[in-house]
């Protein structure tokens, strides 16, 4: 009963705060033009989260559930915690500009509830994953590109 009520309490808080989440940026790139990613630096896996995010408290879950499957794997999960972002924004930024993100991070500044994943040489947005993905969908898309025969 009490998990009902848990799995109510994030939907409707879903619902509720939906509103103020931005739309995740569309894809930017087709499969055609995505470049290799190379194997010495690891795809990244960027969070645009906050904690009055609706949307950012469905998926974070499940890419927590991920994280462990990918720890010997090349993958850099980096999140963009917005909750405080007006006390830490200049660590954002610095967080942005050692990932070599700032472009993107410009772009989506302020932006929650979505995951980009990042050909970390381009800085290409390879894929988006929302609420919507599952834990396996997330792990799915993660382990596609790692496993792409371009990846060298």
């Amino acid at each position: 009963m009490l998990k009902l009520a848990v799995i109510l309490f994030v939907s409707l808080g879903a619902f509720s705060i939906s509103a103020n989440v931005i739309a995740a940026p569309e894809r930017q790139v087709e499969q055609e033009q995505v470049k290799a990613v190379e194997t010495d630096q690891p795809l990244l896996a960027v969070m645009f989260y906050s904690n009055w995010c609706g949307a950012c408290l469905i998926l974070d879950p499940k890419i927590e559930a991920v994280k462990p499957v990918f720890k010997d794997r090349p993958v850099d999960f980096v999140k963009f915690d917005f909750s405080f972002a007006l006390v830490r924004g200049k660590a954002l930024q610095a967080l942005a500009k050692e990932k070599n993100l700032s472009e993107i991070y410009q772009n989506n500044k302020g932006k929650t509830g979505f995951m980009l994943l990042v050909n970390p040489v381009s800085s290409q947005v390879l894929d988006v994953i929302t609420m919507d993905d599952s834990a396996n969908d997330i792990a799915i898309k993660l382990d596609n590109y790692l496993r792409r025969d371009t990846l060298s």
